[in-house]
């Protein structure tokens, strides 16, 4: 099911430039002539990768058995293991967060743009959120602590803020 377009034969299809330029180096590597269509207008408007078909790897004709060799080789695979050499707090850091972790993050964004933009809103918005976290008592991972803790105090500073220019 090979398409051929301009006396080129399409090989293989890639959703991204990354792995289309990989496969393309080692076909060259090899002394294979390859090219990449619609490596630019994927790299320029992403959301169009669907409709142009991906970015497609097209060699010449009499390449198509060699090319189609090398890139289904072993060494072509993409590697998508997690590395096993990270230290537990940065592993600990790829899990996916709790319920209070999610909650102090977004806490912690509304107090800093209820600073930036003295909104009184999104600043109770802020405090309701850390008054959940106050009453549900559920575990914080360390770095949230400090991000409450900060919003917390960004929210009071906003207080005061507001007292100063209403009061």
């Amino acid at each position: 099911m090979n398409k051929i377009v301009n006396n080129w034969v399409t090989v293989a299809t890639f959703s991204n430039y990354i792995d289309a330029n990989l496969a393309k180096q080692l076909l060259e590597s090899q002394g294979i002539q390859c090219y990449l269509a619609n490596e630019s207008l994927v790299n320029l408007a992403w959301h169009l990768t669907v409709a142009v078909g991906w970015i497609k790897l097209q060699v010449n004709p009499q390449d198509i058995d060699l090319a189609k060799t090398l890139l289904t080789a072993d060494n072509f695979e993409v590697q998508t293991s997690v590395d096993e050499s990270l230290p537990d707090d940065e592993a600990d850091d790829l899990e996916t967060p709790s319920w209070a972790d999610k909650t102090a993050d977004r806490a912690f964004r509304a107090a800093v743009i209820s600073l930036i933009v003295i909104f009184l809103p999104i600043q109770l918005y802020s405090l309701w959120l850390l008054l959940q976290l106050l009453v549900a008592r559920q575990q914080l991972s360390q770095n949230r602590q400090l991000k409450v803790i900060v919003a917390l105090l960004i929210d009071l500073l906003n207080l005061l803020i507001l007292w100063q220019i209403f009061f």
